[in-house]
């Protein structure tokens, strides 16, 4: 409805608490309070002041910032007040579509447990965390990581295979069955520590090598993984003669473990397959050159 004057502002209108046993003649400035809490207005357009019954005019007489409020004459001691702050000091507008940038957002943005981001007309993909594992659901086709906004390093199918690439060509591929590999599988060839006994933990490399540089013993390796295959290279020092022997848990054709190649710098090649724990077959590939 149209009105006469200054249009009343939505929300609920504030009396002002008495400020008049404060008036001296001096002062300006006073804070506003409704029952002792400060309070604040938009603007002095929203506020009606009254000093010894007469209206002040917003602007001229008065200004507000905040909660203090500010007369241009210093109200003379004993003198009435009586003030109203008109609706509430905040003015709620709708953004425009897409006028919101990330600038405006808080930084970082915090979400608790199990408060999700959805994304899609169907909100097909949900991120969040529930206080424990963090998750990312997807609904609707495949979710796709991708490098340089072009290249897939890795995809993954509901209810079918997990894909890797490299430079955006598959390599790696899951299957019902296991796995499927584009190309070859490298693997690296960890030094074992020489000494009088030398104990290969499995969990570091396949394949491993030593130099002897005395007759050493070869212990129960640690981490045994079934399944797991590789070789041991095993090097004479410069002075030969060096020779090895091996824990029960190394399993050899016949029941009886090689004789080393003695030759300095000699070369010999253990193959292994753990079959179960403590349970290695091995075969030597003796004075390999």
């Amino acid at each position: 409805m149209p009105y006469l004057g200054k249009e009343p502002v939505r929300g609920q209108n504030r009396e002002l608490d008495d400020i008049s046993g404060s008036f001296n003649g001096g002062n300006t400035a006073f804070t506003m309070q409704v029952g002792g809490i400060n309070t604040s207005a938009g603007s002095a357009n929203q506020c009606f002041i009254s000093v010894g019954g007469v209206m002040q005019n917003p602007g001229t007489d008065f200004t507000v910032a905040s909660s203090t409020l500010t007369f241009t004459t210093p109200p003379a001691s004993g003198l009435d007040f009586w003030g109203l702050i008109q609706g509430d000091s905040v003015n709620i507008n709708t953004p425009a579509d897409a006028s919101v940038s990330g600038s405006k957002l808080t930084n970082p943005l915090d979400l608790p447990d199990n408060h999700k981001i959805r994304f899609g007309t169907g909100n097909d993909l949900n991120i969040y965390h529930n206080g424990t594992d963090s998750y990312i659901d997807n609904v609707t086709g495949a979710i796709l990581l991708r490098t340089n906004n072009t290249e897939t390093a890795i995809k993954c199918f509901a209810n079918a295979q997990v894909e890797l690439y490299h430079d955006a060509v598959k390599k790696l591929e899951t299957a019902s069955g296991g796995i499927s590999l584009t190309g070859g599988a490298a693997c690296n060839i960890t030094a074992l520590s020489d000494g009088a006994t030398i104990t290969i933990d499995m969990a570091t490399s396949l394949h491993h090598s030593v130099t002897l540089g005395g007759n050493r013993a070869f212990a129960a390796p640690t981490n045994q993984v079934v399944g797991q295959s590789g070789s041991i290279f095993i090097t004479q020092d410069g002075t030969g003669s060096r020779t090895a022997s091996w824990n029960a848990a190394f399993k050899w054709a016949g029941g009886t473990a090689p004789t080393l190649t003695t030759t300095a710098a000699a070369v010999d090649r253990i193959d292994y397959l753990i079959k179960s724990s403590n349970v290695i077959h091995a075969v030597a590939t003796l004075d390999v050159k």
